[in-house]
């Protein structure tokens, strides 16, 4: 609905604007989806005379379908998608944690916001967690690279049970530099090396807010386009983790974590100042 406004074919859309192939394939889950959005806020209902319930994105839809379109285009955002993907894909294999590159295209778990990743992208995912240790790959003697078999290794099998993505087990498990908060008389001090006291209250809508506030307030902060995508990406998690059914604390911190490491890289910059200084607020 977003990119059918910016080409200027109207505000308004009803289920038959939208493609036939989400008609066909989610004839059952389309209305529902669309009631979904309404109670959300990122949708309002209009009714025309002889056409019925037409929509339109809210204020908060706008919002909202910029992020995501943002994250479908963002380099970082897709490789890490690809690794997970890759992971996912192979440990829910029949027979052995195997995944052929060529068959995890065909697969769900290699579309990113509706778009597939490329034969590019999934290979550098696949040789990044060859290199980390979490799999092997076998190319054997075919001549076209996409027919390379991925098989997850002992601790890619670990990975995948976790339910952990990669970036986060890798983090965990000491192989990518990590940051933890310590609150200690409401202090906020990030830095490697310092230890996680969960001394703080926990309300899940208060961190979803925050998330939702550095999202929208990201544009203005004055840093290059890659580091402005990695403080999405941390929020977007944030605001992930903090709606869901039953919020977990530590998953929620850890997220919260990820957040303020964002902000306190961009310090000089006023918009980031004033979010750090309110996501400190919340760990007080």
């Amino acid at each position: 609905m977003y990119e059918r406004s910016a080409r200027g074919r109207g505000d308004l859309a009803g289920p038959e604007d939208f493609p036939e192939e989400w008609r066909r394939r989610a004839r059952f889950r389309l209305r529902a989806d669309l009631n979904d959005l309404v109670r959300k806020g990122q949708l309002e209902r209009h009714f025309v005379f002889r056409r019925g319930n037409l929509y339109s994105l809210s204020r908060a839809g706008e919002l909202e379908a910029q992020r995501l379109l943002h994250l479908r285009r963002d380099p970082e955002g897709r490789q890490q998608h690809a690794r997970d993907g890759l992971v996912s894909a192979a440990s829910r294999a029949a027979y052995s944690p195997t995944i052929g590159l060529e068959a995890f295209l065909g697969m769900p778990q290699s579309q990113v916001y509706g778009e597939s990743l490329t034969l590019d992208e999934v290979r550098v995912a696949a040789a990044f967690l060859v290199e980390r240790g979490l799999a092997t790959l076998h190319e054997g003697d075919a001549p076209h690279s996409l027919k390379a078999l991925l098989t997850l290794t002992g601790v890619g099998i670990q990975c995948a049970e976790s339910s952990l993505s990669v970036k986060d087990f890798l983090m965990q498990n000491g192989h990518l530099p990590t940051y933890y908060t310590n609150v200690q008389g409401g202090n906020a001090q990030i830095g490697p090396g310092n230890t996680q006291n969960n001394h703080f209250g926990f309300d899940a809508s208060q961190f979803a807010a925050f998330a939702r506030q550095v999202l929208e307030d990201a544009p203005r902060v004055d840093i290059a386009d890659e580091l402005r995508s990695q403080l999405v990406r941390d929020a977007s998690r944030l605001q992930e983790e903090s709606t869901g059914p039953a919020p977990e604390p530590s998953r929620v911190r850890r997220a919260m974590d990820g957040v303020l490491e964002s902000l306190v890289r961009h310090s000089t910059d006023g918009v980031a100042q004033l979010l750090h200084e309110t996501g400190r607020g919340l760990l007080s």
